[in-house]
């Protein structure tokens, strides 16, 4: 009969460690779901900018931007981003030159958050400004480039745009990208992007290539 009731003994203990244990692991579930919401009352005032109709790149060399806008924390990277995965966090460094910022905070007309991030990545010599869309909860709904500028060894890619109304963003580009000898002859393309926000913030674009411009260089 001891042993019998040792045995029960045991078992409540183990069923009451086992249910502590998951109400824990739920709450910790809990917090980091949430974690991973934007809180927009905390960035609101960061942003260099409001309510932007046209985008383009500046001009500010990069490791002077740090000093002009206001640097996203790996916290607020993830948040925004939310997506562990395929995004990494490499402004931990104080000299590294990968850096993200609050560019832009942009009146919505489909009552959600909206607001625009400039990205610099030296790894791929590359300039985006990205238009991200949230619910009131902090969820990203959507996210696509208004302006953006890449170059290396000479390929490069331009683009900037402006919102033609509140709901659709026209984004012109230029790149040489589709020349095989940079040093004989310079094919330049001109494409045009059309977004259309639609009212619960998810998009739909659209490509066109506008015209393709062909530059001799050189000639034996």
């Amino acid at each position: 009969m001891v042993i019998i009731r040792n045995f029960k003994l045991i078992f409540l203990v183990t069923i009451l460690f086992a249910t502590s244990c998951g109400d824990q692991t739920s709450k910790s579930i809990n917090n980091k779901s949430r974690d991973n919401l934007v809180d927009f009352s905390s960035i609101k005032n960061k942003f260099k900018y409001a309510d932007l109709v046209e985008f383009s790149i500046d001009t500010i060399q990069w490791e002077n931007r740090k000093y002009f806008y206001a640097k996203l924390d790996s916290l607020e990277f993830f948040q925004i981003n939310q997506d562990t995965i395929s995004k990494q966090y490499l402004g931990q460094d104080s000299a590294s030159l990968d850096l993200d910022f609050f560019y832009s905070k942009q009146k919505s007309k489909r009552g959600l958050m909206e607001f625009t991030i400039l990205t610099q990545r030296e790894s791929v010599y590359c300039d985006n400004i990205s238009y991200t869309i949230f619910d009131l909860n902090g969820k990203l709904i959507s996210s696509f480039r208004v302006a953006g500028s890449c170059g290396d060894g000479g390929y490069y890619e331009t683009a900037s745009g402006k919102f033609l109304n509140d709901s659709t963003y026209e984004l012109l580009s230029e790149d040489n990208y589709k020349t095989d000898d940079i040093d004989r002859t310079n094919i330049i393309t001109f494409s045009k992007t059309i977004t259309i926000i639609k009212p619960n913030g998810k998009i739909f674009q659209t490509d066109k290539t506008l015209r393709i411009d062909t530059i001799k260089l050189y000639s034996k």
